[in-house]
């Protein structure tokens, strides 16, 4: 990730240089730190000349739904997130560029008590930056089953994109890393695939494709929707949503990594075993990927709803702090 000097920040509906966005150091490291989080990503679209946040929509409401089950309370509505995130990006000036977007909340001002008490209002902040899209370009990672177990979802449900939540992936990586892996796969409690740290998963066998379900301790990924979505109305492949055990995955023709990050990673290697040819992706991981390419970059034009057009030159981004417009103050009425 690049510096941040020279670039805006979003925070509670001003956009202000980045350097200046700070909190006190009293604000961070409490024992009951409460905040939630998105990853959304705006592409550029050659066909168009246009950035587009993909899905930005349902990724604002997520991070309000995560909010809203750690009882704080947004001053913003999911569509006012959207204005302002559009607002951000357009202050890059920077066609060609793919962007990445991170939105999160966090219980506002310093907390002295043991506990952040219910109906805290949250302090909202959108970043961006650029990043490299790796779709089409033939990568492929290895995985491994790691010793760290999914946390139950009685403890902390997976629908919520929350900081607490992703400490587990980070023990996850950390191992599958010691082992030589490149990403971890976690198993639940009844010895089910939920997803890697970060990414959910699907793998490929006999022309199906298979994706563990969300009750077994999986995050609600906006990626994961969209592909099975793909898969099924586009490529008119058989979709299941079922519990995997972990031999599947040692017997996959196809394995693959899906989310805003991982965007569409094939596997070619599970615990030490080969995955198809155990070099490349498979057929179909291809077919799926591709499709999701020419979707983020508006080459088809099947999902317009899904984007969410920048024009570069509606805001030009400015060193000093800048108010936004009325309608991006909307509150929110949830």
């Amino acid at each position: 990730m690049s510096t941040g000097y020279g670039r805006l920040i979003w925070r509670d509906g001003v956009l202000m240089p980045w350097e200046e966005a700070t909190v006190h150091i009293s604000s961070v490291g409490h024992a009951s730190v409460s905040a939630a989080f998105e990853g959304v990503h705006a592409y550029w679209s050659s066909t168009r000349e246009m950035l587009h946040g993909f899905r930005l929509r349902e990724h604002m409401q997520r991070l309000l739904d995560s909010l809203r089950m750690s009882w704080m309370e947004s001053a913003f509505d999911a569509d006012a997130l959207v204005d302002a995130t559009v607002e951000l990006l357009a202050s890059w000036q920077a066609p060609g560029k793919d962007l990445h977007i991170r939105p999160w909340g966090f219980a506002a001002g310093t907390h002295c008590q043991q506990m952040v008490p219910r109906g805290t209002p949250a302090e909202i902040a959108i970043e961006t930056w650029e990043f490299e899209s790796k779709l089409g370009q033939g990568r492929t990672c290895t995985l491994a089953v790691t010793s760290w177990p999914r946390f139950h979802p009685g403890a902390s449900p997976a629908s919520m994109k929350v900081f607490s939540n992703y400490h587990n992936g980070r023990l996850g990586n950390i191992d599958a890393l010691a082992r030589g892996a490149d990403w971890p796969v976690f198993l639940n409690a009844a010895g089910h695939i939920t997803e890697s740290s970060g990414a959910c998963i699907a793998l490929v066998r006999r022309g199906r494709l298979i994706t563990p379900p969300l009750s077994d301790g999986v995050l609600d990924s906006i990626t994961r929707r969209t592909l099975i979505q793909l898969a099924r109305e586009e490529l008119g492949l058989d979709v299941e949503t079922r519990p995997v055990e972990r031999t599947e995955l040692y017997l996959a023709d196809e394995v693959f990594l899906m989310g805003t990050s991982a965007e569409v990673l094939p596997a070619v290697e599970v615990d030490g075993f080969p995955v198809g040819d155990g070099r490349t992706a498979g057929e179909i991981t291809r077919a799926i990927e591709s499709r999701y390419h020419d979707t983020v970059r508006a080459v088809t034009g099947n999902h317009d709803e899904w984007l969410t057009p920048v024009h570069l030159d509606r805001a030009a981004g400015t060193p000093s702090s800048t108010s936004l417009t009325a309608s991006s103050h909307a509150r929110s009425t949830a």
